[in-house]
């Protein structure tokens, strides 16, 4: 009876083993064990809205944060935020994150060096005035303005590639530079995309003149992740999930609650 027990024991104890080490195997493969490492950049009013420290980012709020919170839930792990400038987001090479969500629109270009999730966020290039700027009916009015953008994005790529402006376009780093030109009137309208414009305007409507109009480019947000990294197709699997429970359009609605149709449309 005694080794009975000490079988069944040993046995039991193996199926213990063997269940704590698939458990291990099928984990998901992020840098720190039991977290995921998000990366955000600049503060995004709606996006993502914390205070950085170094390369910390605290207490943060918005709309990637409640994605990346639902996606290392799926993950069962926790989320860890970190700050990642843009200008190394597609920089090749090793990455301090495994996974950055800063608005980033899907290109063939920087696929060249990153991997992206699949969309988690629609949107076209908009239109945000200074105050004493007149509103542009048309392309053409645009063309003569004195535009902005944030470098490297696809607003600058746009201006430079088919707007053809008359002026050239001022270039700034951060998107709060960019901001700030707008304020003080030096940039007559900023392009970036539709959604950032329009909760900048929103949370600080006396700074700016209207959200003028929105371009159609159909682009697509992706979260940002190393070149090849097995977390991709775990890390989609969970956002398409939140697109079929809905879920995406109920944090859309939480965070934006702006109706982009009502913006006038440039051609």
């Amino acid at each position: 009876m005694k080794r009975l027990f000490a079988l069944l024991a040993a046995a039991a104890l193996a199926v213990t083993l063997s269940a704590v080490a698939g458990a291990r195997s099928t984990s998901a493969p992020t840098m720190s064990p039991g977290y995921l490492t998000v990366g955000f950049g600049d503060p995004a009013v709606n996006f993502a809205n914390g205070k950085v420290r170094g390369s910390n980012y605290l207490n943060p709020k918005g709309y990637e944060v409640d994605i990346a919170t639902a996606v290392a839930t799926g993950l069962g792990v926790k989320p860890k935020w970190i700050y990642t400038p843009w200008a190394k987001l597609f920089a090749p090479g090793h990455k301090s994150f495994d996974v950055s969500f800063q608005e980033a629109t899907i290109t063939a270009q920087r696929k060249k060096t990153v991997d992206f999730t699949h969309s988690y966020f629609d949107a076209n290039q908009g239109v945000l005035l200074s105050k004493t700027a007149k509103a542009p009916k048309s392309i053409a009015d645009l063309k003569g303005m004195q535009t902005c953008a944030q470098a490297d994005t696809t607003g600058l790529m746009w201006i430079q590639q088919k707007l053809h402006p008359t002026k050239a376009p001022l270039i700034y780093q951060t998107t709060a530079a960019a901001f700030v030109a707008v304020q003080i009137g030096r940039c007559q309208a900023i392009i970036l995309d539709t959604p950032i414009v329009a909760s900048e305007k929103k949370a600080r409507p006396t700074r700016y003149g209207p959200v003028a109009a929105q371009i159609i480019t159909n682009e697509k947000y992706g979260a940002v992740l190393q070149k090849g990294s097995k977390l991709l197709p775990l890390v989609n699997a969970q956002i398409d999930k939140l697109w079929k429970n809905g879920t995406i359009s109920r944090l859309q609605k939480k965070w934006f609650n702006v109706n982009f149709s009502e913006i006038p449309i440039l051609k």
